[in-house]
């Protein structure tokens, strides 16, 4: 079993290498996180103007939780896309591996390594953060391990999403549309732009079940409200069954892709 996870796990720690060395990108991301934090922060501050101290807290608390796992969200590899321009994809078809979960490592050492660059110090610099507009501790030890654990659930839901586009990639041999396209749903439906729980409470069940929502809303519930076990058990299934559909689909069209893949370039 092991022997069989070895080029996978490889996979995974040499693109996490790699991710390590963009310091100049994870600062950047650093700051630009911190400031729409700050942003969003006290534009809800404003918005709520003391009318609801706790509401206006657990509004902070996910924003800051959003802005800190962003990275979560993309993967920024844009090997693929270059291999199928150039033509080596020919020569990485050639490796002895599942092609759609050497991808998936790849996309989730990314998102896991670049996330860590930029959750960990945000969280230390919520020392020096003003008190009122500062983000909330966990509703309990509990809440924090099923944050943890909706947590990394999300992100590998979210690679599930990205190898979809892949697969799409090697169809459409450009992936700038369809990558604006992806970030504008992540962005939107994972509750970045507005916390999911601002919606109106007549789309609140749409807004939870949607596989976007399993990124971020659903791990940030948990950190905010500590459900009771089975209603988080029920939120774990939920991710559990959109990872399950998400990377069927995404298995059958990277199959039906390599079947008919046209090698570009010399």
């Amino acid at each position: 079993m092991r022997n069989k996870l070895r080029p996978y796990l490889t996979a995974f720690r040499v693109r996490a290498l790699l991710e390590t060395q963009y310091r100049g990108a994870a600062l950047g991301g650093l700051v630009t996180q911190l400031f729409f934090g700050l942003v969003y922060a006290y534009l809800y501050a404003a918005l709520y103007a003391g009318s609801d101290p706790a509401g206006l807290r657990a509004t902070v608390t996910y924003v800051w939780l959003q802005q800190m796992f962003f990275r979560a969200l993309f993967v920024s590899d844009g090997e693929l896309q270059q291999q199928i321009l150039s033509g080596s994809l020919a020569y990485t078809l050639c490796r002895p591996v599942d092609q759609h979960l050497y991808w998936i490592s790849r996309n989730l050492a990314a998102q896991v390594v670049g996330m860590l660059m930029r959750a960990l110090p945000m969280l230390a610099l919520q020392l020096i953060v003003p008190a009122e507009v500062r983000m909330a501790l966990p509703a309990s030890p509990l809440a924090l391990v099923q944050f943890v654990v909706s947590l990394l659930l999300g992100v590998f839901c979210v690679s599930q999403i990205h190898a979809i586009g892949l697969a799409l990639t090697m169809k459409t041999l450009d992936n700038r549309g369809l990558s604006a396209m992806l970030s504008l749903l992540l962005m939107t439906f994972s509750g970045n732009v507005i916390p999911l729980t601002l919606f109106p409470d007549s789309l609140q069940t749409l807004m939870r079940f949607q596989p976007f929502a399993q990124a971020l809303d659903a791990p940030i519930r948990a950190y905010l409200y500590a459900p009771p076990m089975g209603e988080w058990l029920v939120s774990v299934a939920v991710q559990v069954v959109w990872i399950a559909v998400l990377m069927a689909l995404g298995r059958w069209m990277w199959a039906r892709q390599l079947r008919n893949v046209t090698v570009q370039g010399g």
